[in-house]
């Protein structure tokens, strides 16, 4: 119950590190600005926020002390949110360094059992925050102030959490227990491509046109589909749950864009499988947990988001694209299905 608690608290500070960095974009697109320091601020954010996680992944498995970079995150959030009255260009930086390392060192904590369902529980209030955060922008709200004491009494209670370091020890024994799966690869792979067409791009029309309505539905459909998901992955398998939930999401996304229930259904079966990708990736890497995540939340969101860019990309935003990449997730599944039962008849 203790080590449920840590994880909670941890999600809590996720989605207020979000709902900073919601607020912080979404007052950057209200600003009457030229559209190109729009552009550029929202891309510098997301740069730092996903790329930098892989370094910093590296660089919190070389020291092992993720509560000292959960600390230092939330100094640079309170930093950024006390800036912003007169920088808001510099709080945009150093919210977008603060998000790389509270993500990766979180994730990091969250992970150490090596169960989908604390990643999701932690990884949950991500999209709420930031569409919140973006709605207050929206709605011209001016929320600094609670932000910069929210952001003050967080870092004190980080301050005050029992963490442990983590021992090399650990790592090295998980690692003579994981393989490579180039299964694994493919799915991760299709999974980021088909969340970032059917999600992001969805969320990006909606923003453009001030559906706050649809957005917040979405959240809660993101929030409720993470936490579940990672509790059914643990019980029947992470292969098998994330084909089962991107076979069924995959129909709803596509063909029910004007009906809100059904799309949301969608949404929340296709965000249920991010707590189980994530636990993939850590095994993929040899359970090297902090360059799983940091693969997982920020590397593969950037390399999914820069399909959005290659030539023939047209064909990612068909319908075509889901329906085949389903059929082959599907295909995969039987494919590992009848590996493990050769593995099984040879023992």
């Amino acid at each position: 119950m203790k080590k449920y608690a840590t994880i909670w608290l941890l999600a809590l500070g996720h989605g207020l590190n979000d709902l900073v960095a919601g607020y912080f974009l979404g007052c950057l697109v209200q600003l009457k600005i030229d559209l190109l320091q729009v552009g550029l601020g929202l891309l510098v954010y997301n740069l730092l926020a996903f790329g930098g996680q892989y370094p910093v992944a590296l660089w919190l498995e070389k020291y092992k002390d993720p509560k000292r970079f959960l600390i230092g995150s939330y100094i640079l959030n309170t930093l950024a949110v006390s800036f912003f009255f007169f920088a808001p260009h510099l709080s945009i930086v150093l919210a977008g360094i603060a998000s790389a390392i509270y993500h990766v060192a979180g994730g990091t904590v969250c992970a150490r059992d090596h169960k989908a369902l604390p990643i999701g529980l932690f990884a949950a209030p991500g999209v709420a925050g930031l569409v919140t955060g973006g709605y207050f922008a929206y709605a011209h709200y001016s929320i600094t102030g609670a932000l910069l004491a929210a952001t003050v009494c967080f870092l004190l209670l980080l301050v005050f959490l029992p963490v442990k370091k983590r021992t090399g020890k650990d790592s090295e024994e998980r690692e003579t227990k994981f393989t490579l799966d180039q299964h694994d690869l493919v799915m991760i792979l299709l999974l980021t491509v088909i969340s970032l067409r059917s999600v992001i791009w969805n969320i990006f029309q909606l923003v453009h046109e001030n559906n706050y309505q649809w957005l917040i539905a979405i959240a809660v459909a993101a929030f409720a589909g993470k936490i579940l998901g990672g509790w059914l992955a643990d019980r029947i398998g992470w292969r098998l749950y994330i084909f089962i939930s991107l076979a069924t999401a995959a129909p709803l996304i596509t063909l029910f864009k004007e009906e809100l229930v059904l799309f949301c259904i969608g949404i929340g079966l296709l965000q249920s499988g991010i707590p189980a990708t994530t636990a993939l990736v850590i095994r993929s890497v040899r359970g090297k947990t902090e360059r799983g995540i940091g693969l997982s939340f920020g590397t593969a969101i950037i390399a999914g988001a820069l399909s959005l860019f290659i030539p023939g990309r047209s064909f990612l935003f068909s319908n075509a694209f889901i329906f085949i990449s389903t059929f082959v997730m599907l295909l995969l599944l039987v494919l590992a299905g009848k590996k493990g039962q050769e593995l099984s008849s040879g023992q």
